[in-house]
């Protein structure tokens, strides 16, 4: 299985997510007013949000190239370390990355990544 390339910077710390992907649950309301739930599925994806702040070109274009030629957009799974507890997590991207010039003279880059875990 592939693997989440390594950059020259961690994550901006501020900017991390991590949430459930869906909610599971089925919520059904009664005559009397009363809410019943039940779980509607038995595994529920996690979600992560990072952003990376002042990356250079040479390691947006390894992202760009990571996401075009190998995790092929969302649709191949990849391992990837999550940075914040060190646990390995086999992710898709849920989403494109999104490349946004931070500053425009220096070619310094954030980039902004959901991924979502393959289950």
């Amino acid at each position: 299985m592939p693997t989440f390339p390594t950059l020259a910077k961690n994550p901006d710390a501020e900017k991390y997510i991590e949430s459930h992907a869906i909610d599971p649950t089925i919520r059904s309301e009664m005559e009397n007013g009363k809410i019943i739930t039940r779980k509607r599925f038995t595994t529920v994806p996690r979600t992560w949000a990072i952003a990376y702040r002042f990356l250079s070109n040479a390691n947006k274009n390894t992202l760009a190239t990571f996401e075009r030629d190998t995790a092929n957009f969302g649709v191949t799974a990849f391992d990837w370390a999550n940075p914040m507890d060190s646990t390995t997590y086999s992710v898709r991207f849920a989403d494109n990355i999104r490349y946004k010039i931070e500053v425009a003279e220096s070619s310094q880059w954030r980039v902004d990544i959901i991924l979502v875990e393959a289950l």
